[in-house]
């Protein structure tokens, strides 16, 4: 039954995009389909993804690859298809786990909304979209998904499309995002360009993650070192604007004008993770030039230090949330940056869990059973408590001997506690507390911390790590919290780092005004004025204008005449008398048989 399992892998992906296609073809053709046949589907739809990924884990031993050609030019084959292996098998299982519990939470949570059979099928082809982009063998197929998670995530955070906040927000997450996925395919074509030009073998030019130490190799040996660092940063840019890092993390905020599944979904494992996890393939590249992995690392350190700042000021809890995933997905680029890839996927599947279950918390029927699930993932986020604290401790680990970088860590360990604390009291102050619970939003959430107590439990052991100094860092901030709250002097402390709030943005909106501002006057003073681009402008209408007036449309006129010309001829051959008709086919068979002979002659003279 197992190698059934890992021979029909591909399962995975068909399963979603399977009901996906259901759910929408039923509603399109007027087929009337029960709701409870939409949350089935849905909900089965994840809970076998999950089991096939973790029957897969445990059997797998050696790397599956199942590809089929899918462009073929001359001796050039571009293939797709699925590549199996612990990492992607890992990442999809707590891509599913969660997806499964926030799909269960939105079947209590949608019940009355308008159009939520569409709603569920996003999140089925969400679910294949991840699933394939995690699954990718080559950057080709990767890039594809992609752009496809890029898409229905505009479509889930835009689902109420007619309110236009939420309209105008999806629009601007989608077009940040095209920032980085511009970098991505420039650095995919420059990489395959050189690899099919110098590589030898073709393969190469597919870019295949199987083939990935040889193509590092292959890179760096056949390009300059400028070009190589170009390269790699535009790979880090691509991966960096996923992932929401400096200074691309805005967009993360207007995510959260999502439904608040949708904010769990897109927060936890699936969109923000894509950014990481391609880092995580492409470490070989990384990792022939030492600088590269300084930047990935400081990259992290920067961004988790300043969305932790923010944090800290903000007062809305699912922008604190937002904040706070750009924060940690920095903590997981810096262990990526420092070689610890087990600690950054074990930060990354506490993360999953933790911060899926704080926003499913924050339910919009408050009760004190929510809250206090909120601040128990306050605690293991901050890493007091359960997978939160393996997390944050087996990292700080590789990063130890380095002052700075240990110094800044613990600032980001004193900042989280602040800010969830802080957050937490901002909550239980400005919103009335209710006893009635509904029970069908909040087992999700409980199975999601028990998922957070389960993966504690079991990881633990396998890794070796010792509370030190972000432990007691985190119980400084939530003292200091405490504290601030007792002497009535948090909200007046909140007050006092806007000014770096405004500072940072002011920077940038300049910054940005002066861009602007010189690519307008290049357009309007330099180009707009320049005779020989103005000259070179008109030619080209000269000439197209001659081509079109001289060219085309007599030689389309001439078509026509030529065809009006024939069918008079046409019209004067068709006398209805039946010996012209014998005449005249008489006379073409004697032409045909004539120039057949003198074919046939000059073929004999030829050979003899």
């Amino acid at each position: 039954m197992t190698d059934l399992i890992l021979d029909n892998i591909y399962l995975i992906l068909l399963l979603p995009l399977w009901i996906f296609l259901i759910i929408m073809s039923a509603r399109f053709f007027a087929v009337y389909v029960n709701n409870r046949i939409i949350y089935s589907l849905t909900l089965l739809s994840s809970l076998l993804g999950a089991l096939l990924c973790s029957v897969s884990l445990v059997r797998l031993n050696n790397v599956i690859e199942q590809t089929f050609p899918f462009i073929k030019i001359n001796n050039f084959t571009l293939e797709c298809g699925l590549h199996i292996d612990k990492l992607s098998l890992i990442i999809a299982l707590v891509l599913f786990l969660v997806s499964f519990f926030v799909q269960l939470f939105s079947v209590s949570y949608m019940k009355d909304e308008p159009k939520k059979y569409r709603f569920f099928a996003y999140l089925n082809m969400f679910n294949f979209s991840m699933a394939g982009l995690l699954f990718s063998p080559n950057l080709f197929q990767m890039y594809f998904f992609w752009e496809l998670v890029g898409v229905m995530s505009y479509l889930l955070i835009g689902f109420n499309y007619k309110n236009k906040e939420k309209s105008e927000a999806s629009r601007r997450v989608f077009l940040i995002n095209r920032v980085g996925d511009t970098a991505l395919i420039g650095a995919i074509i420059f990489s395959s360009y050189i690899m099919f030009s110098y590589g030898g073998n073709l393969t190469f030019a597919t870019l295949s993650f199987e083939d990935m130490n040889a193509i590092s190799t292959i890179l760096s040996a056949y390009t300059s070192t400028p070009l190589y660092y170009i390269i790699c940063i535009l790979f880090i840019t691509g991966a960096a604007v996923k992932s929401a890092q400096f200074p691309f993390y805005t967009w993360l905020q207007d995510a959260m004008e999502a439904k608040l599944p949708v904010s769990a979904l897109l927060h936890s494992a699936t969109m923000v993770v894509a950014g990481a996890y391609l880092l995580i393939r492409l470490v070989p590249v990384f990792t022939l030039e030492e600088p590269l992995m300084y930047i990935i690392s400081g990259l992290g350190i920067l961004t988790a230090l300043i969305c932790s700042i923010l944090a800290s000021i903000e007062t809305h809890p699912k922008k604190v949330l937002a904040y706070s995933t750009s924060a940690n997905l920095g903590l997981i680029f810096l262990a990526v940056g420092v070689l610890n890839i087990k600690a950054a996927l074990i930060f990354l599947i506490a993360h999953a869990f933790i911060k899926s279950m704080l926003f499913l918390s924050l339910d919009k029927n408050e009760n004190y059973v929510n809250y206090v699930t909120f601040l128990l993932g306050g605690l293991s986020l901050s890493g007091l408590i359960f997978a939160g604290v393996v997390a944050k401790e087996f990292l700080f680990v590789s990063i130890q001997n380095n002052i700075l970088l240990s110094v800044l860590y613990c600032i980001v360990a004193f900042m989280t506690a602040f800010y969830i604390m802080r957050i937490s009291l901002v909550m239980i102050r400005d919103k009335n507390l209710v006893n009635r619970i509904d029970i069908f939003e909040y087992i999700p959430i409980a199975f999601l911390f028990l998922l957070n107590i389960i993966f504690y439990f079991f990881i633990r052991e396998k890794v070796s790590y010792k509370v030190a100094e972000p432990f007691w860092a985190a119980l400084a901030g939530w003292a200091a919290v405490y504290f601030l709250h007792t002497k009535n002097l948090l909200t007046r402390f909140s007050q006092t780092p806007k000014l770096l709030e405004k500072f940072y943005n002011n920077v940038l909106t300049k910054i940005y005004d002066i861009i602007s501002n010189a690519a307008n006057f290049i357009d309007t003073k330099i180009l707009a004025d320049y005779r020989p681009l103005i000259w070179f402008a008109k030619f080209d209408v000269k000439l197209i204008n001659l081509i079109e007036t001289n060219i085309m449309n007599k030689s389309v006129t001439l078509t026509a005449d030529c065809a009006k010309k024939f069918s008079e001829w046409g019209g004067k051959l068709q006398s209805r008398n039946v010996q012209n008709y014998n005449a005249y086919a008489f006379m073409i068979i004697t032409i045909v048989l004539c120039l057949v002979i003198i074919a046939y002659t000059v073929m004999i003279n030829q050979m003899s």
